[in-house]
């Protein structure tokens, strides 16, 4: 599961954004390295690309599925596997577990470069409770008209705000994703049918706040809803606390990978649920 579209987009701006002589120094074979693991969960989010020039405004990075990748833990290592086309790749077995304080070493070999990493997972998430454990959805009183069905939505939108709070007297970063259990869509409201083809999910920015608040009447189908707060570990905070630098000071911005551009960084949750049912 891919839980960083907008993490993944810091990424792109961050590494694409070093000084023309940094850009210079780097070899035409040099690569970034995206990888991120989540105690508890499958090892499925490691991606290897191409870096590309300043002066393109978009990303033209090109992924890079032949590369040898490699998790190590405890010293025993755990070749992963190129998840298709994507630069995607994945450890396929489950002999292997993320834990609370475990230390994992990356070790990534293309193009005669090897670059490596460490990270150490975070403690999890502690304290986390949603305001709302269920949301009912009005009936729409379709035999009234228009304005009163568009009044029914509009007071179910305002009143189904749900916040998230959890524990966080050290003022780390967190960020919080919301998405459907099931694979089954039971769209809501009928204008939603189209897009309620794929399942639901929401990534929030990072925040070194407590809690984070959601409209449950933005969702598109009835049924639960997992909400995950990540604690985020320090090498990812290091490298979204340096997105604000000036573009006229454009430097190198952190990265835990060596010999390659990029973040080897874990990840620790906690979870809770609620449910969109009808009134």
């Amino acid at each position: 599961m891919k839980k960083h579209t907008i993490l993944l987009s810091l990424l792109v701006l961050l590494f694409s954004s070093c000084d023309e002589e940094n850009l210079n120094n780097i070899a035409a074979n040099q690569f970034v390295v995206e990888a991120f693991i989540y105690a508890g969960e499958p090892i499925d989010d490691i991606r290897i690309k191409s870096t590309f020039p300043l002066s393109q405004e978009e990303d033209t990075s090109a992924p890079i599925n032949n590369a040898e990748v490699t998790l190590i833990k405890n010293g025993q290592r755990f070749p992963l596997v190129s998840s298709g086309t994507e630069g995607l790749y994945n450890y396929p077995g489950d002999d292997v577990s993320v834990e609370t304080n475990d230390v994992f070493q990356l070790e990534v070999v293309h193009n005669g470069i090897t670059a490596t990493a460490e990270t150490i997972v975070p403690t999890p998430t502690e304290g986390l409770i949603l305001s709302e454990d269920s949301l009912k959805v009005p009936r729409l009183p379709l035999s009234e008209g228009r304005e009163a069905i568009v009044e029914a939505i509009g007071n179910f939108l305002r009143e189904s705000r749900i916040e998230a709070t959890w524990d966080n007297p050290n003022e780390d970063l967190y960020f919080m994703v919301v998405e459907s259990v099931k694979d089954t869509i039971d769209p809501i409201f009928p204008g939603q049918v189209i897009d309620a083809l794929a399942r639901f999910r929401f990534v929030s920015e990072p925040t070194e706040d407590n809690s984070l608040a959601f409209l449950g009447g933005t969702l598109v189908s009835f049924g639960t809803y997992s909400v995950r707060v990540y604690h985020i570990n320090q090498e990812y905070a290091a490298l979204y606390e340096n997105r604000t630098q000036d573009s006229r000071d454009l430097n190198e911005p952190p990265s835990n990978i060596q010999n390659a551009l990029g973040v080897f960084s874990a990840f620790n949750s906690q979870e809770a649920f609620f449910e969109v049912a009808r009134e």
